[in-house]
């Protein structure tokens, strides 16, 4: 486990400005290189990290590490940088925590694909777990070490009675968990209580069965406590459209939304939201990506971003007439899916991040206007390709903002480690002043 400073020529290329400008690497984080730590890979690669944002501007990137290279008995990891760049070493061991899901038994494993921060500096990390892959939760101090006041001396697992994946984790302003979860198709949304039992104050017994019209991929809550639910409907085997569906805090549909609670927004062929953002002003930004043509697997596409007014009609005001595309090379492809990662300043502006591997491996980044205009301020178009053709295997965690540096997190394969990494970039015209979403 090492830090390392990589790729200083690609990064601070153009730092030499006498005022460093919007996007420039912010040379205070790791000397405006990236940051990182190794662990040892798994026999299998692919597994999508997660990345948040403390309040002291550090950056925990959460994933997988193997015992030895090409390993089958995995365990949740989770490593901290510092608002410097450097590793927290306080952070579990050298700054590696890691949490063991097997009581002992061989080739057990344990795969980390969402962190999220809780209160007092502690982190709930979840993920798939076990050799039938259920979901595993685990509740880490601010020292990385397991709080043993959650669920069985720190961590939960759920078994809904099939093989789970974790698609999306939230804590909410009571300190429950909130997971989306797909089991063989279907969707269901999980609520647990601050100490990591299921919730049975919510739907049936803390787990909420979701209609199967649309796959639900992500979730977010507005102002009045009412469920978002973004991904895709398909209307048609051959037309695919942007789903966005509304719950009432209950857990009921919300028929005052769109037709009926489901709002479907088609801007080509086939369309999938991502992600979800609430502005403070109610309107719902979905982002995610489309193309036309046959269908030729998830994760493919141009970027493409919607707004919605409260009520689940286009907002036309928005980009033209609603819906804005952005376009780097045509359709590209992500192996994550879902594979955006979005962060909503709270000037309105939004940073978009995506890791594609066809036909360049890049992290893409654009930016959009609270209009939903391209920002040229941040680069030419609103657009930045970052590490392209650096690395074969890159997958992003989160793209992250504070008020004076935009970030990126993630994980990268090299050799037989498996590397953890992090970079901050200028902030120069002060987009994201203050608060974060």
């Amino acid at each position: 486990m090492k830090t390392a400073s990589l790729l200083a020529i690609v990064l601070i290329a153009s730092a030499a400005a006498v005022r460093a400008a919007d996007g420039d690497p912010d040379l205070s984080f790791a000397g405006g290189t990236l940051t990182s730590q190794s662990v040892p890979t798994t026999q299998f690669e692919n597994y999508d990290p997660a990345a948040v944002l403390a309040a002291d501007g550090s950056v925990l990137v959460a994933s997988v590490a193997g015992l030895s290279a090409a390993s089958t008995a995995t365990r949740f990891a989770v490593t901290k940088f510092r608002s410097d760049g450097s590793i927290d070493s306080g952070f579990g061991e050298f700054g590696l925590a890691q949490v063991d899901f097997s009581n002992g038994a061989a080739d057990y494993p344990a795969y980390a694909h969402g962190i999220a921060a809780a209160s007092e500096g502690r982190w709930l990390v979840a993920g798939r777990v076990g050799p039938s892959y259920n979901i595993g939760l685990a509740r880490l101090g601010a020292d990385g070490s397991l709080d043993a006041g959650y669920g069985n001396q720190g961590r939960v697992r759920l078994d809904l009675g099939g093989q789970e994946l974790l698609l999306e984790m939230q804590i909410d302003a009571q300190q429950r968990a909130w997971l989306l979860v797909e089991r063989g198709g279907a969707r269901t949304l999980l609520r647990l209580t601050a100490d990591g039992a299921l919730d049975a104050g919510f739907a049936s017994g803390g787990k909420l069965s979701l209609p199967n019209d649309t796959s639900a991929v992500s979730f977010a809550f507005d102002a009045q406590g009412r469920i978002l639910l973004g991904g895709v409907n398909f209307t048609s085997t051959t037309r695919f459209a942007m789903a966005v569906r509304r719950l009432l805090p209950d857990g009921s549909s919300d028929r005052s939304f769109g037709e009926q609670g489901l709002a479907l927004i088609a801007p080509d062929v086939r369309a999938t939201a991502d992600k979800l953002r609430v502005q403070a002003d109610g309107r719902i930004l979905l982002v995610g990506t489309s193309y036309a043509g046959n269908w030729v697997g998830s994760g493919y596409g141009r970027l493409t971003v919607a707004r919605l007014l409260d009520n689940g009609q286009l907002d036309t005001g928005y980009a033209n007439d609603g819906i804005g595309f952005v376009d780097f090379a045509g359709n590209e492809r992500s192996r994550s899916y879902p594979g955006l990662r979005v962060a909503l300043g709270a000037d309105g502006k939004l940073t978009i991040a995506r890791a594609v591997y066809d036909p360049a491996v890049a992290i893409r980044l654009a930016r959009l206007l609270p209009s939903g205009q391209p920002d040229a301020s941040f680069a030419v178009q609103g657009r930045r390709s970052l590490l392209q053709n650096v690395y074969g295997s890159l997958a992003l965690g989160q793209v992250l903002v504070t008020p004076t540096r935009l970030l990126i997190a993630g994980t990268y394969v090299a050799a037989s480690t498996r590397a953890f990494f992090a970079g901050a970039w200028h902030d120069g015209d002060g987009i994201f002043r203050s608060g974060l979403q």
